[in-house]
């Protein structure tokens, strides 16, 4: 059992993840439509992705932690919303989506040049929230799983060159000291 696995029921305790994704998905949301069907990959308990869904047609929500994915669709049940999680890894998604959404999970991806292929393939509009370049200290309880300590516009772009990139910092998290969230707005050129 992976670490999310074991956080998953206790995941939107913390004040500090929930302020977060109210960051994340307020950002976000102006560029929402009705029609929109959105992915959001690492989808987690859903506290983005079951709030944009009310703004959209449908989100799919994907994860690797199973036990976030049951915590997921339990809210989306609960909260009779067009939104539905998958226990699957993102290089497994075939359908195509009109954005696709994550929000702290690049991170944690180590291949990121695969991941930009995959997602050039699965939509046109790409929304990703994520740590601005840090020096490893954010993960308190050690950085096993994560592959990168947050990135600059500058690496984004490098990884993402075949996208236009708007970037804005939207958050900031306070643990031991402040960690700046960026959001990056992508679409295909």
């Amino acid at each position: 059992m992976n670490r999310f696995d074991k956080e998953a029921k206790n995941w939107d305790k913390v004040q500090r993840r929930v302020e977060l994704a109210k960051s994340v998905s307020g950002a976000i949301k102006p560029f929402v439509k009705e029609s929109d069907t959105i992915l959001e990959f690492g989808c987690g308990s859903g506290l983005v992705g079951l709030e944009l869904v009310k703004y959209a047609k449908k989100i799919v929500g994907i994860d690797t932690s199973c036990k976030m994915v049951e915590v997921f669709n339990q809210k989306a049940k609960e909260q009779q919303l067009n939104a539905k999680a998958y226990c699957k890894d993102i290089f497994e998604v075939e359908e195509k989506f009109d954005k696709v959404v994550a929000s702290m999970v690049l991170h944690h991806i180590k291949d990121i040049a695969k991941l930009e292929q995959k997602l050039y393939t699965l939509s046109n509009e790409l929304f990703i929230a994520d740590l601005v370049k840090e020096d490893g200290s954010f993960h308190d309880r050690g950085n096993e799983g994560v592959y990168h300590f947050g990135f600059s516009k500058e690496e984004l772009q490098n990884y993402f060159h075949s996208w236009s990139i708007e970037f804005h910092i939207i958050h900031t998290i306070k643990k031991q000291k402040s960690y700046p969230v960026f959001l990056a707005h992508m679409k295909k050129m």
